[in-house]
């Protein structure tokens, strides 16, 4: 039972269901004591016997008043200070000035309410930096920090606590807010708002506030459903961006790209693609721009701007003779007028050119034409050591010689360390080989070979044996990258009225997810641009028997038929998936030599001897013929230990699981003349680590170790191997080295320079928040100012059980009891 006092006094009784029992006692009790007063009438003065009963009475009362447990309670209402959070964009892009902002907005901004003062120079546009300090330095933001108690923070990539003043002192003088090295080349503000989710309950986190241009390009585009702004949302923390910058881009040239394979063969010809970027440029305005190799006269082509967005590409073509790694830089060379970010002008790619051959086990039953044009190309190829083998090849005549090898190396005596024969070779090419020809163990052996020892297998199919024959072996269907494969129906009344001679057939075109993965597939590519590459794929020879397959999860179609009615749940006509340590390719058809129909090699070498190429790029890149050595790429991203292999040959001696090597590694001499550190001798300068190497269990004669983590950079890697440098010398050879590049992980932070509000409007809107321009940011304390929270507070004050209320109940008791004795009264 609760009484309303009023002025938030109420006076509660919690005793619960037995407060009518002791009223009830009560008025008994009190019924009782009337009673007795009247028979004491008789004895005792009438001014005694009143005092006496009205004793009794006030002490009957405070016995039912406690039992019944009263409690004084008082309400009171208060302002929680709530916290706001202040995140403000440090990447690169805020650097940028929006030069091309129309006139009307630039004005908005400069006499914006709520801003601190711009500079006197207004003929010069501000930087985003300077905007956001004035934002920081504004009105605005003081009347905020009076409602609030603010917490401000600095992102890119990492977020940095910071108060008001050093954010705005930093962004005035482009100063770091801390000694720790950052990375201004990503913007991510998630971690400003998981801050806000990580909350003292005292203090709550009443809305978030964001001064960035939106260009968030970190973490990737696969994780950023991660983002808590649910969570916000459930919590009432709205969100209020605050978009500094203009949605027009500036005027600004940038190499956004360069499409290069990470490694090649020592006389190929070279495809290289570079796409450039130019916004603010009148379209048809020449953009010239510079391919750099070493070694070679600079490369140059002159591309027409398109329109702000637009990317153009030029392309180069150039053979490279001498092996090693080296670096491409491509520059572009704005025309005469402002270039906002000379910065992005510049671009690298590494490239590794290898003299060493790529060692191919051709395997088929008979000498189909498939397999016949297909060793005609690779025999032709100076870069693909070829070794051909039939199983069931058709007897010699007379007292020739077998053309081909009849039988596959054969396998190590059970219990032998030897390696198995098959991992010399870097790819197998089994073709339409029927189950009767080969032996018990050919899958396992290819099994260990694909994923144990990292070779790469290529799995053509014939009408002979696939797929019925092998269905039933668990390895094949293991190896296999995709699901089912089925013959697709050919209607034979499709005939190209071009082509009246070929048989109706199944054209073929790159899937989509390998088309968007130029560099990752370069046997697709059959021209730089993607629209003339797709006409040159449908222009190939239709197939006449083809077999389509669903891709197993993690693997990527490469070819799909190119037909409307192809079902996309099976759809993959050639696929392909990384496997253990190497990687299977399935091509589902035995009819691609018809696609030197009138064009000769042009298109079927070209997509053999990239395929072959590809798939041999899993051994290191450098070294020498007794050695490969180093990562199997020459560039890797930062952030991430680097893996180094030493593969050894069988002809170097000593090479056991006791031999003693480690790997010195060195910062790149930028000096291209400079000796290369000596491991036998003492080096110019220490190592930045010595890293022993460990012989792989899997592999024999490989060798592997793993870097520290190290930052963006050129490094060189040193095999040090003391029992084996006479043998070297001996050899005519250096102690095997690598030189690598660890890059930034790429980002569009200086590419897409116009401000994007589409993130963050979503971010506002699903946190209940609203996205402002920045001139508009004087609303921010309107808009927040109902954020204030406020709580009830509740004291009690037991009545009942206080040291006060028993010393007046026993002083009622010892007052009646000496008033009582004095009357004389027993």
């Amino acid at each position: 039972m609760t009484l309303d006092l009023g002025n938030g006094w109420r006076l509660v009784l919690a005793v619960g269901r037995d407060g009518g029992l002791w009223i009830a006692a009560g008025a008994v009790a009190i019924a009782m004591l009337l009673l007795l007063s009247r028979y004491e009438r008789r004895l005792i003065p009438r001014k005694t016997g009143r005092l006496l009963l009205a004793l009794r009475i006030a002490a009957a009362l405070a016995l039912v008043v406690a039992l019944l447990e009263p409690i004084a309670a008082r309400s009171w209402t208060e302002r929680v200070e709530g916290r706001l959070l202040i995140g403000v964009d440090l990447s690169a892009s805020m650097e940028t000035a929006d030069a091309r902002r129309p006139p009307d907005e630039a004005a908005r901004l400069r006499n914006a309410p709520g801003l601190a003062p711009p500079a006197d120079d207004a003929s010069t546009p501000p930087t985003r930096l300077a905007t956001a300090s004035r934002i920081l330095r504004g009105d605005a933001l003081a009347e905020l920090d009076r409602l609030f108690a603010l917490e401000a923070f600095g992102f890119a990539r990492p977020t940095t606590p910071a108060d008001l003043d050093t954010l705005a002192r930093a962004l005035d003088h482009r100063e770091p807010l801390t000694d720790d090295p950052t990375d201004p080349l990503a913007t991510d503000w998630g971690t400003v708002l998981e801050r806000a989710l990580a909350g003292d309950e005292s203090a709550p986190v009443l809305g978030v506030v964001l001064l960035t241009d939106g260009l968030r390009n970190f973490p990737p585009d696969d994780s950023r459903s991660a983002d808590p702004a649910d969570a916000l949302a459930r919590a009432g923390i709205p969100v209020f961006p605050v978009l500094i910058g203009s949605t027009i881009p500036p005027r600004d040239a940038a190499i956004t790209a360069v499409r290069a394979p990470e490694s090649t063969f020592s006389g190929d010809s070279l495809s290289i693609d570079v796409e450039v970027k130019a916004d603010g440029f009148d379209p048809g305005t020449e953009i010239p721009v510079t391919l750099d190799v070493p070694g070679l006269e600079p490369l140059r082509e002159v591309i027409p701007a398109g329109p702000d967005g637009s990317r153009a590409v030029a392309s180069f073509r150039l053979t490279l003779e001498d092996p090693g790694a080296l670096e491409l830089v491509a520059t572009v060379e704005p025309p005469d007028g402002p270039d906002e970010r000379p910065e992005n002008d510049r671009r690298t790619a590494p490239l590794v050119v290898s003299d060493e051959p790529a060692r191919v086990l051709l395997v088929d039953a008979e000498a189909r034409w498939e397999f016949r044009y297909l060793r005609a190309a690779l025999d032709r190829d100076r870069r693909v050591e070829l070794s051909p083998v039939l199983l069931a090849p058709p007897p010699p005549s007379g007292a020739s010689a077998p053309t081909f090898a009849d039988a596959l190396p054969p396998a190590p005596a059970e219990g032998s360390d030897d390696p198995d024969p098959l991992t010399d070779f870097d790819v197998i090419l089994l073709g339409d080989l029927p189950p009767a020809l080969a032996s018990e163990d050919l899958w396992n052996r290819l099994h260990a070979y694909v994923s144990d020892h990292g070779g790469t297998l290529i799995l053509t199919s014939g009408p002979r044996s696939w797929p019925s024959s092998w269905q039933g072996d668990d390895l094949a269907r293991a190896l296999l990258p995709v699901l089912d494969p089925t013959l697709l129906p050919i209607d034979p009344a499709a005939v190209d009225p071009g082509r009246a001679t070929l048989p109706p057939g199944i054209p073929v075109v790159p899937a989509d997810e390998a088309a968007a993965q130029p560099g990752a597939w370069p046997m697709l590519q059959f021209a730089a641009d993607p629209p003339a590459n797709r006409a040159a794929w449908e222009g190939l020879a239709p197939l006449p028997w083809v077999l389509a397959g669903q891709p197993k999860p993690g693997a990527t179609p490469l070819l799909v038929p190119n037909q409307p009615e192809a079902n996309p749940s099976t759809r993959a006509v050639a696929a392909a998936h990384p496997y253990g340590l190497g990687k299977v390719v399935w091509i589902g058809t035995d009819g691609t030599w018809r696609w030197r129909l009138r064009v000769g090699d042009a298109y079927h070498h070209r997509f053999w001897g990239q395929l072959i190429r590809w798939a041999a790029e899993a051994s290191p890149p450098s070294g020498n013929r007794l050695v490969r050595f180093g990562p199997d790429r020459p560039a890797v991203p930062s952030g991430a230990p680097v893996p180094l292999i030493a593969r050894f040959s069988s002809d170097v001696p000593g090479v056991g699981p006791d031999l003693l090597a480690a790997v010195r590694l060195y910062n790149a001499d930028p000096d291209p003349d400079a000796t290369p550190p000596d491991p036998d001798s003492s080096p110019p300068t220490d190592p930045l680590a010595l890293i022993p190497l460990h012989p792989s269990p899997d592999r024999p004669g490989t060798f592997e170790a793993l870097t520290p983590s190290l930052p963006p950079g050129r490094y060189r890697a040193l095999l040090d191997a003391p029992s084996l440098s006479l043998f070297f010398a001996s050899s005519g050879l250096p102690a095997p080295e690598s030189t690598f590049t660890v890059s930034p992980e790429p980002t569009t932070e200086l590419i897409d320079l116009a401000s994007d509000p589409s993130l963050l409007s979503t971010l506002a809107s699903r946190t209940g928040g609203r996205l402002l321009p920045d001139s508009s940011a004087g609303q921010l304390p309107s808009l927040l100012r109902s954020q204030t929270l406020s709580r009830t507070l509740t004291a009690e004050t037991p009545l009942w059980d206080t040291p006060l209320g028993l010393l007046a109940f026993f002083s009622l008791l010892t007052a009646e009891w000496l008033l009582r004795k004095r009357a004389g009264l027993p």
